[in-house]
């Protein structure tokens, strides 16, 4: 090996996910420039087409820079969806359509107010101004919205996992009778734990601050069970059909407990409406 291939094989490759990244990042870094400098483009365009002193050259260049802005905004955004905690689809095409409606509403007002007829300068920058204000509003509205509903998204989902863990939980204690020896299953114990299973499955996987105390009172009782089904496991003959009454009567504990948290539940949401 010469020195050139030994001093290629001593250097580091390098990282192609890294790479891919840095050139995430300069595209958007360059798109974000653009989002920027394009309306100021436009804004000069205008203005340089009237002479540099026509009054409305430069209100219709404000317009048609803050409608560029706003499609390139709603890109820009759509581009990076993906990055941290988005809106849902749909409020991302309503955002769409409120910027494609300003642009077409600016497009209009520059056709009817400045070339085909003639209104005077402030009506015309008062018709831009509210134009803009109506826009940033309606995208407000749209924007507020899809953020709220995002987060209800992602509540909802958390909830909803808890929910399917504590069920996993009750799922992996039967599996653990299922494994013991045939003679010391209990299968009335399974069956018991099976539907609790359902009921903690199928129960309303929201919450309300005011069930923290007994969300917290079930799970223990879940750990209690636990420690009972261990003890069974571990245990002698003798004593495995005690601990087995006492873990039937620990998961009636457990299903009446669950079946207060869901009648709470229900009252909250309720008092809520």
């Amino acid at each position: 090996m010469d020195r050139n291939s030994a001093w290629n094989a001593a250097m580091p490759k390098p990282d192609n996910e890294a790479k891919g990244r840095g050139t995430t990042l300069m595209h958007k870094s360059w798109f974000f420039t653009a989002v920027i400098l394009i309306p100021w483009i436009v804004f000069i365009g205008f203005g340089w087409s009237g002479g540099w002193s026509e009054s409305r050259s430069w209100i219709s260049g404000a317009g048609a820079g803050c409608a560029a802005a706003a499609v390139l905004r709603f890109v820009y955004r759509m581009l990076n969806r993906r990055q941290g905690s988005g809106m849902p689809a749909p409020f991302y095409i309503g955002s769409g359509i409120a910027a494609g409606l300003y642009a077409g509403a600016v497009l209009l007002e520059m056709l009817l107010f400045s070339l085909w007829t003639t209104l005077s300068v402030t009506s015309y920058v008062w018709s831009q101004i509210l134009t803009l204000i109506g826009f940033i509003i309606l995208t407000g509205t749209v924007e507020l919205s899809g953020t709220y509903a995002a987060r209800q998204e992602r509540r909802d989902h958390r909830s909803w996992s808890k929910g399917r863990d504590t069920a996993n939980r009750l799922e992996t204690i039967r599996q653990k009778l299922q494994s013991l020896p045939e003679q010391s299953r209990h299968g009335h114990v399974q069956e018991q734990i099976r539907r609790l299973e359902d009921t903690l499955r199928y129960s309303d996987p929201n919450s309300v601050p005011a069930l923290y105390e007994v969300e917290q009172l079930l799970l223990q009782k879940i750990s209690l069970l636990e420690d009972q089904v261990s003890l069974i496991a571990t245990a002698v003959p003798d004593q495995r059909e005690q601990l087995a009454n006492e873990a039937l009567l620990l998961i009636q504990d457990i299903e009446r407990t669950a079946r207060e948290r869901n009648s709470q539940l229900l009252q909250a949401k309720a008092g809520s409406i």
